[in-house]
């Protein structure tokens, strides 16, 4: 092992870890948008109240989340600049405008909005406390669709020209409206989607097979297990779509992936007549997880919805409602196994090219010693993993504790306002609402 492979590993675990807590805060933030634009509208002051109550409840393990994707990501920033100076002086005049836009998007712009939304239960009136928390789900996916524009030039260059070593953009359409962009922004919703509603129905899962919070759960088991369904046809679907255009500029990786088109001779022997010796070729066990992840994701189109058949209020027997308890929670780690099979699939099936057919990895890593890479490897990785431990310990407890538990919009906040008052926001008297009922079967 050398020093780009040291750097390639430490890229390997902060961007993969990353990528967990993206995809969770995407989907989350989608959920909690449209519960609270249901909770709005409703006419029914209870449905109001047990609408916010939900808010609370899923929002309050959104901010979790968020907050410590927030850590993550500054961890990510910073091994881009310690260990990729080559690809900074080479094409920081292509990546560095979109990279700049995503960090003012999401760590002003989103963040702001969000500690807004987080503090504005009881303090705003009902549609700008709405508005909030759509600016916060818009400003999440812009700041995820200008990382997707840099990775997607990394991944099929377009709209440039390089001159004395250095890589400048000729043309700012081609950059933005790159297939290897879009496609890539659809297959990712199909799968934020597809990880909210396993997150969903294995929460309500848990507390349902305790007989806990029956009103307040049911709801969002069924709701989990059809987004889940939903998001793993958009993902099959886009994810097949995009394998069949690799042909077109990653011939290499789609050999590889699929195991179809030019044998893996052939293709190293056109691309040493284009680029000279060498091995051009990604390593063959990259295979294994775009496998996983394929199966995953047909396996999950069929059953994740099975789920939700329990919610139903029809007799089923005991037995089954447990099963499909047991099951929802089941599925859950699935979820995050594929997220990392694509990350995988997609990344290391560019190599050895850090950007495809331009700069390869060796020429992008940094000149650093052995020690030094692997010193701040050791150190980012045992900062990386203590945060997904906590992150999910946090996530964890508040989940099994349910809705009363709920840390934003809580009693600590100003009383609602008399209702009697002609600028009263009807949802500030939400109160817990939601009786804990028996299951019945």
């Amino acid at each position: 092992m050398n020093t780009a492979d040291l750097a390639r590993l430490q890229f390997a675990v902060t961007a993969g870890l990353h990528f967990l807590f993206v995809a969770l805060t995407l989907g989350l933030v989608t959920v909690v948008a449209v519960t609270q634009t249901r909770a709005t509208r409703a006419r029914d002051p209870e449905a109001r109240a047990t609408g916010m109550r939900r808010v609370r409840f899923w929002g309050g393990l959104y901010v979790i989340n968020y907050a410590l994707g927030i850590i993550s990501g500054i961890v990510q920033e910073f091994q881009f600049g310690l260990n990729w100076s080559g690809l900074s002086h080479v094409m920081g005049n292509v990546i560095g405008a979109p990279v700049a836009i995503e960090t003012i998007v999401a760590f002003f712009l989103e963040s702001t909005f969000l500690g807004m939304w987080a503090f504005g239960f009881g303090r705003l009136s009902a549609r700008a406390h709405l508005v909030l928390i759509w600016l916060v789900a818009l400003t999440a996916y812009l700041s995820t669709f200008w990382i997707m524009v840099v990775n997607g030039f990394m991944q099929k260059p377009v709209g440039h020209e390089t001159s004395g070593g250095v890589t400048r953009v000729t043309d700012w359409g081609a950059l933005l409206t790159n297939g290897a962009t879009w496609y890539a922004l659809a297959h990712i919703a199909g799968a934020v989607a597809l990880l909210a509603g396993l997150f969903l129905a294995a929460v309500s899962a848990s507390h349902l097979r305790r007989d806990h919070e029956v009103a307040f759960f049911r709801p969002t088991l069924a709701q989990g297990g059809i987004l889940a369904a939903a998001g793993a046809l958009v993902t099959v679907v886009a994810g097949l779509v995009h394998l069949d255009e690799l042909k077109t500029y990653q011939p290499a990786k789609h050999a590889v992936v699929s195991g179809e088109g030019p044998s893996p001779e052939e293709l190293n022997a056109a691309q040493t007549a284009q680029y000279g010796p060498g091995d051009w070729l990604p390593p063959e066990w990259v295979a294994t997880p775009a496998l996983i992840m394929i199966l995953i994701g047909i396996v999950l189109l069929f059953v994740s919805w099975i789920p939700a058949t329990a919610a139903r209020r029809t007799a089923v027997p005991p037995s089954r409602k447990r099963f499909r308890m047991w099951f929802a929670m089941a599925l859950l780690p699935f979820g995050f196994i594929a997220l990392i099979g694509g990350w995988l699939t997609r990344e290391v099936g560019r190599q050895p090219w850090a950007v495809t057919g331009e700069l390869t990895v060796a020429q992008a890593v940094s000149d650093t010693s052995f020690g030094a890479m692997l010193a701040t490897v050791v150190a980012l990785t045992t900062v990386l993993v203590l945060l997904v431990v906590l992150d999910w310990a946090l996530i964890t407890h508040y989940a099994r504790r349910g809705p009363d538990a709920a840390f934003i919009g809580g009693a600590d906040l100003p009383g609602p306002r008399d209702p009697s008052d002609p600028g009263a926001d009807p949802l500030d008297a939400a109160g817990s609402g939601g009786a804990d009922v028996r299951f019945s079967y």
